[in-house]
């Protein structure tokens, strides 16, 4: 036939409707099938599909006689969706009278949704016409609610194989049927959840690499604190994100700066960040730049004003051995070859800082030295 089943419904149940043709027609059937015992009671050469008819989405006439006669005729199984809708419906029950006049009583599967069978009053599911051709409740149909505790996407689709096993008409094969369903239900439901990660995935790493961000730099300085130093006119950072350079200018350096606006495929990522100042050594680092983050970049001063280096002469231009010099509290002696080496501590330096030398004999020498550094001469006097 033409069709392996006609489903009669009431349209109040379509959901129900569509949703039985959709799962049927869907349905693979195994080449081998196995009764409750283990053994094979149908075999064929390749799995077959089921063909549903099911009225809205398959026929646009809306006469019985001219076109679902037809229909229905083609149709080896007439599936009536039962519920107390259709056991009002009228149309349902003309298409269940359809079947009982071409002498198919035993080809009606009751697939009850909703209601009770049987019960004569308003949770009636059955349609007159059924309960009329089978009086005596022999029917072999279908319940959802058949499954006892079963969760309700279980119930539904325990539904679905037993139908299935019903239209094969091998009815002891449900089992066999239910485990090879069961067990592609929840390899389709992993390959779904595993699908919808990676959907998921995918949309949170576009976002994120494509969502600019914002990230605060706070420059932390390490050294001792001393006022006599001069303030930097500028504290120079550069980020370098790939080739391109973002220049940030701080005033102070407890100051924090702002890089804004940084594309989104640098979060997480490491850059390069640079900072140079004068009276500060130049830092060259890689950081990890975070959404809304910040990064803490320590500086130090460096020695500018804290180096004194020279060589200490007589009147004759020969060195003196053993002279004192003191600058800030700091006091070192030069070598044989008159050479001297003083280092200032960061606390006490200053930019001209107050210089003394002396050595038995000579005179004191005094000096407020216009800055700091190396090559410094000086002669001594008796």
């Amino acid at each position: 036939m033409k069709y392996t089943a006609f489903i009669s419904y009431n349209s109040k149940d379509d959901k129900w409707a569509k949703w039985l043709q959709r799962k049927l027609e869907a349905y693979s059937m195994p080449v081998v099938i196995k009764n409750e015992k283990d053994e094979v009671v149908k075999k064929g050469e390749k799995p077959r599909k089921l063909k549903v008819f099911r009225y809205r989405t398959d026929l646009n006439t809306i006469s019985l006689n001219e076109g679902l006669a037809k229909e229905l005729d083609d149709a080896r199984w007439l599936i009536v969706i039962c519920s107390p809708n259709s056991a009002k419906s009228t149309w349902v029950g003309k298409e269940i009278q359809h079947f009982l006049d071409t002498g198919r009583r035993d080809h009606i599967l009751p697939y009850i949704v909703d209601g009770t069978s049987y019960s004569n009053d308003e949770h009636e599911c059955l349609n007159p016409v059924l309960k009329a051709a089978f009086p005596d409740g022999d029917i072999l149909g279908v319940n959802i609610d058949d499954y006892g505790d079963d969760p309700r996407i279980y119930r539904k689709r325990k539904a679905l194989v037993r139908t299935v096993s019903i239209l094969i008409e091998v009815p002891d094969a449900y089992s066999y049927l239910w485990n090879r369903y069961r067990i592609r239900f929840w390899e389709g439901v992993t390959l779904k959840t595993i699908g919808a990660i990676v959907v998921l995935s995918l949309l949170l790493w576009t976002w994120h690499y494509n969502t600019e961000f914002d990230t605060a730099i706070r420059l932390n300085d390490t050294t001792p604190q001393n006022k006599n130093l001069p303030t930097p006119d500028s504290l120079k950072v550069m980020l370098t994100l790939n080739n391109e350079k973002r220049p940030l200018v701080l005033t102070k350096t407890d100051e924090i700066g702002l890089y804004k606006n940084l594309p989104g495929r640098f979060a997480n990522q490491e850059v390069r960040l640079t900072f140079i100042a004068d009276g500060y050594e130049d830092v060259d680092t890689m950081v990890m730049l975070q959404r809304g983050g910040e990064v803490t970049l320590n500086i130090h001063r460096s020695n500018t004003y804290g180096m004194l280096a020279g060589t200490i002469i007589d009147e004759n231009g020969e060195p003196l051995n053993g002279a004192t010099i003191e600058a800030e509290g700091i006091t070192t002696t030069s070598q044989a070859d008159g050479t001297f080496e003083l280092n200032i501590p960061i606390e006490k330096q200053k930019p001209h800082p107050h210089v003394r030398i002396n050595k038995a004999g000579y005179q004191t020498e005094e000096y407020t030295k216009q800055g700091v550094g190396r090559n410094w001469q000086v002669m001594l006097r008796k």
